[in-house]
């Protein structure tokens, strides 16, 4: 596993705290290479659904919120 690129600084972002916190619980041995390797998708993939929301359209709906509203 590569060592993060940016300082340990604290980050006012909850991603790169988030980041920073799996990289310590990997280097302090609490996780190995493969659940900081999942924890670090599981972020990355967080970002990436709730950036694809916010770029919808507003009156743009899932297929579960078109479910609800004929249901």
């Amino acid at each position: 596993m590569q060592t993060p690129s940016r300082s340990e600084a604290p980050s006012s972002s909850p991603v790169e705290v988030a980041r920073l916190a799996i990289w310590r619980l990997f280097q302090e041995g609490y996780v190995d290479e493969d659940m900081a390797t999942a924890g670090l998708l599981a972020v990355d993939l967080g970002t990436r659904r709730t950036s694809a929301q916010n770029r919808r359209a507003p009156y743009e709906l899932t297929r579960r919120e078109a479910s609800r509203r004929v249901a």
